[in-house]
């Protein structure tokens, strides 16, 4: 790692370690993320603040966990998170784990994705989670996310096997076609099947199917085995999927499993699309949790009710997932902890959510180019109900137009919004924002939940609009053009790159708000397809 990068991260430590709050805390949440990322990593910190009343929230420095394809020592986090329960927990009324399987059994999501370790290893670090349970009982409240590996269907090696670089369509392709002949019995497909495993080495295709069945089987072992007696709940994310593929196949069978009555498992697990926003979904289901045992009562549970801006697309599939949007839609609200109702009026759920969708036959990019359509569909009456926007028009970042008309028809620090990525990353980022506000957002503490959630939406807007939709463009152009680096080897020119974004960072937020200064712009991978920042009180 880089020098400037390593203190960079040493500041965020200092920053982003811990959530303290005062003596009166109930619940002490450790965290353990998917990955090093600022959206992975940062943004359940960030979202936590909102909650940082009744919960504090600790999670490793950033330098005991993975970076890039530099996996984390395991034995490393155990040991926290055994320090953690053992001292932390131990002055709290309950404590929850809050911990990504990719990074606390394998070393990371890419490690995941790379790692030759054993099937007998990665099921000794899980046995070594359940000893946690077992050692400090019933205090200890166990969630947990995992990941179906994805396959990616282009060439590159950046987030992959070597191998990927090469031949990454073609097993993207093979596995399509080998699923949906599986599923269709379409003799054509099982000849693109052979045509395929032709052009692919052998030993390439068997590493490829080695490793996705040594996870599958880790998976299968922790819902199978493990879940209902140790676990409060799973999480099961498909990573960048299609409609068809080994990923697919993967699914259908943990479904059946999930299913499966002998084990009784039904309630304990979702599975849907996602990856990245899945801990915010987890922390929403925390603070469920921990408002219904207060309460005493199910009526604490927060009631959803959807609102499209374009009805006739709701059911079409979102780029990089297998299934409709609307299905996906049901899935995250039931993630985050919530309970949908059919829409009747504004004020019919404790949640409305407004879904800017494409008006298009497919989804397209937030890099393409942007034009406004009519949003008056998602127009509101109502200050009843927390408002949450969920920009899905657009893959891999947020509708322009569409933020300016939110921030020209609202008062920012009052509803929750996202678009950024993957429909899963934005779904599961605004929902889990909107829970959080139908507990504290009409609390004695209003005026802090109003401004840290101002913060976090304002992160959002960076992130999602001006840079994603606008900056990241101007960025890759420059690269392209001008200075000829490759856009995934920003640490030739680091700080010309940062101050380039800092400043167009700080010209945005000043036009939304002055309450907080952007300050160490990083790129967690050093490529455009990332970014990190802080917004510090002024």
């Amino acid at each position: 790692m880089h020098l400037f990068q390593l203190l960079l991260f040493l500041i965020i430590i200092v920053t982003e370690c811990y959530i303290k709050v005062n003596s009166t805390t109930q619940t002490t949440i450790l965290f353990i993320p998917l990955d090093e990322r600022f959206t992975t990593r940062s943004i359940v910190l960030n979202l936590a603040r909102l909650i940082q009343d009744d919960f504090t929230l600790l999670t490793p420095p950033i330098e005991l966990i993975s970076h890039w394809k530099q996996p984390a020592n395991t034995t490393i986090l155990f040991q926290w998170l055994h320090d953690q329960i053992s001292t932390s927990c131990s002055i709290s009324t309950s404590c929850s784990l809050l911990l990504s399987t990719e990074q606390l059994l394998y070393g990371g999501l890419i490690n995941s994705r790379l790692s030759n370790t054993s099937f007998d290893e990665l099921n000794s670090r899980l046995k070594n989670l359940v000893g946690l349970k077992r050692e400090f009982g019933s205090k200890l409240q166990i969630y947990l996310s995992s990941v179906i590996m994805r396959i990616p269907a282009y060439n590159g090696d950046f987030e992959e096997p070597d191998y990927w670089a090469t031949y990454g369509r073609l097993i993207y392709l093979w596995s399509f076609y080998t699923d949906r002949y599986a599923v269709l019995h379409n003799p054509a497909d099982e000849e693109q099947v052979h045509i395929l495993e032709k052009q692919i080495p052998s030993n390439i295709l068997q590493e490829f199917i080695w490793r996705r069945a040594r996870n599958y089987n880790l998976t299968y072992t922790l819902l199978h085995d493990y879940t209902r007696l140790y676990f409060e709940r799973i999480w099961l994310t498909l990573d960048d999927n299609a409609e068809y593929g080994l990923n697919k196949a993967e699914e259908r069978k943990l479904i059946q499993l999930i299913h499966d009555p002998s084990i009784n498992i039904s309630s304990k697990v979702n599975i849907y699309p996602g990856a990245d926003e899945v801990s915010l979904a987890i922390l929403s289901q925390i603070v469920v949790n921990n408002k219904q045992q207060q309460q005493q009562q199910s009526s604490s549970i927060p009631t959803f009710t959807v609102r499209y801006r374009n009805v006739t697309t709701q059911n079409y599939i979102p780029n990089y997932e297998g299934a409709p949007l609307n299905e996906s839609v049901l899935k995250q609200i039931t993630a985050v902890g919530g309970q949908y109702i059919e829409y009747t009026n504004e004020t019919s759920a404790d949640i409305l959510v407004l879904v800017n969708n494409w008006s298009t036959d497919t989804q397209h990019e937030a890099t393409q180019l942007q034009t406004c359509e009519n949003y008056s569909p998602l127009n509101i009456t109502t200050n009843q109900s927390i408002i949450v926007y969920a920009d899905v028009r657009y893959s891999n970042g947020g509708d322009i137009c569409f933020s300016q008309w939110i921030l020209n028809h609202t008062q920012i620090g009052t509803y929750a919004y996202a678009g950024w990525n993957t429909n899963g990353n934005t779904l599961g980022t605004c929902l889990s924002n909107g829970v959080l506000l139908k507990y504290y957002l009409n609390t004695k503490s209003t005026s802090t939940t109003i401004k840290e959630n101002r913060r976090f939406t304002l992160y959002r807007f960076l992130e999602d609009i001006q840079y994603q939709a606008y900056l990241r463009q101007y960025l890759s152009s420059y690269l392209t053009d001008v200075s000829l680096d490759p856009s995934d080897k920003l640490n030739n020119d680091l700080n010309f790159y940062e101050t380039f974004i800092q400043k167009g960072f700080i010209s945005y937020a000043k036009k939304i708000t002055n309450e907080f200064n952007v300050n160490n712009i990083y790129y967690p991978w050093n490529r455009t397809f990332e970014i990190g920042f802080q917004l510090i009180d002024n």
